[in-house]
């Protein structure tokens, strides 16, 4: 040792040293064991631990029971209850039991005072409308056997639900490959088996004939969607609202002012307004009532909802002859399917009485009745003299009797029913008046030459009354 020293530097001597020290330290471990069991002598075999615990401490057998939901739908949470007990009844507090949903562990947790637990699955874990196999697991301790039970989840299809303002029935909407018609109360419900992305259309107007009664125009989706046609996202059971435009055909009726019928084709134009300047209504010869849709309601938002708004005319004008028979705006009416609005007009009846200028009695003959606009209708006069003109609208009239020897028009202001006595001056009247005219003439022709032939007498009576004196 003395002399390797000599010969070593310093750091290599150390090195040396150390790497002696730890092989001799080895060499006596490994032989300790063996030097120790030649002098320690044989002991008694002692049986194991646990063997000797499974002799002294009882396995209770358990029983899990699960309570699972019924009429879960689509991404809706599902709260699934579990419990643990012996099978004496005994319940088991603070014993790990784990769910298994679909065969895959979901979560673990602790039974409570009454050895339940309440999982609860979370509805993205429940995207399908199907049947999902629930375990619930306890894995055993502290002398209590491990126990499981099985239950089935039934998940079914979420409703989609359609909501229409204002309430229309027999309007079809389709989402995926699932179609269906609202109510009367304006809802389609529509069946969607699986969470995910689809496609919303609307087909408001299912009955485009001729014969259709109700027509119906998007106005908006309560939720600030301005098209009838949309994606919409599911993932579990929802309500849209659509706001829509309502309109319907529907029939004018006119009567007279005792509620008797009045012949529409009488009227010239009527014009009808809602009082926004939209959807005002003009009808004429060419337009009919049936020919319009009549606007009866739309939908408006209000706060959170949407609110429908009934929509009402009012008649503005209408015209017979060019003479009004209505006062503007008096008159309302909101539509409604196969309605029918009755328009009492401003008309009037005229009884004529033709009679003789000089006699008074009546006469026969073709009266004409001509309208404020100079429109002309004519009537026969019988033996009695009268004549009835109805539905007249207020204004100026002329009356005139064909054929007559003198009828010039006579002017008849109606604003009311009334009755007019139109003198006509007949032929035979002239032949008086020319009768009497000759006899006058003649009269006066005998007056005048018996006063002629009276003065040549008194002439001549007077030139001889001197002769007669002379002699």
């Amino acid at each position: 040792m003395y002399s390797l020293s000599k010969r070593l530097p310093s750091r290599r001597r150390l090195a040396t040293l150390a790497t002696a020290f730890s092989v001799a330290g080895a060499v006596v471990l490994a032989l300790a064991p063996a030097a120790l069991a030649a002098f320690t002598p044989p002991a008694a075999p002692v049986q194991p631990v646990l063997q000797v615990r499974a002799a002294t401490i009882p396995t209770l057998p358990t029983a899990v029971t699960v309570e699972v939901p019924t009429g879960s739908v689509i991404g809706q949470d599902v709260t699934v209850i579990a419990q643990l007990k012996t099978r004496a009844g005994q319940v088991l507090a603070g014993e790990h039991i784990t769910l298994q949903v679909d065969g895959a562990p979901l979560r673990t947790d602790k039974t409570d005072a009454q050895g339940k637990i309440q999982f609860v699955i979370p509805g993205k874990k429940l995207s399908e409308a199907r049947a999902y196999p629930i375990v619930v697991v306890f894995g055993g301790s502290h002398g209590l056997a491990a126990s499981f039970a099985n239950a089935t989840l039934t998940i079914l299809s979420a409703a989609i639900q359609i909501q229409t303002v204002p309430p229309l029935p027999n309007l079809r909407f389709s989402l995926g490959t699932e179609t269906a018609l609202t109510g009367p109360d304006g809802i389609a419900a529509l069946p969607v088996p699986k969470s995910g992305t689809y496609e919303l259309t609307a087909d408001l107007n299912v009955d485009t004939s001729p014969s259709a009664t109700v027509k119906a125009s998007f106005v908006r989706w309560l939720d600030n969607i301005y098209s009838a046609n949309r994606t919409i996202d599911v993932t579990g059971p929802a309500t849209y609202v659509v706001g829509l435009k309502v309109a319907y055909r529907a029939t004018i009726k006119y009567v007279d002012l005792d509620g008797k019928p009045v012949d529409p084709t009488l009227v010239d134009q009527a014009e009808f307004s809602t009082g926004t300047g939209t959807n005002d209504v003009v009808l004429n010869s060419q337009t009919g009532a049936k020919d319009v849709w009549w606007t009866a309601a739309t939908s408006i938002r209000v706060s959170t909802f949407l609110k429908p708004s009934t929509t009402t005319y009012r008649a503005l004008s209408a015209k017979i002859h060019g003479a009004e028979v209505v006062n503007r705006g008096q008159q309302a009416w909101t539509p409604s399917e196969d309605g029918v609005w009755t328009i009492q007009l401003l008309l009037y009846g005229m009884t004529v009485q033709t009679r003789d200028a000089v006699f008074g009695t009546p006469v026969a003959g073709q009266l004409t009745l001509v309208y404020p606009d100079g429109a002309k209708i004519q009537q026969p006069v019988a033996g009695d003299g009268k004549v009835s003109f109805a539905n007249l609208p207020r204004g100026q009239y002329q009356l005139q009797l064909s054929p007559s020897a003198f009828s010039p028009p006579s002017p008849v202001a109606l604003s009311k029913v009334q009755d007019a006595t139109l003198r006509i001056v007949t032929y035979q009247d002239i032949g008086l008046a020319v009768g009497l005219a000759i006899t006058v003439i003649v009269v006066l022709a005998v007056i005048g030459r018996w006063a002629i032939i009276t003065a040549r007498v008194r002439r001549r009576r007077r030139a001889s009354a001197p002769m007669t004196a002379s002699s």
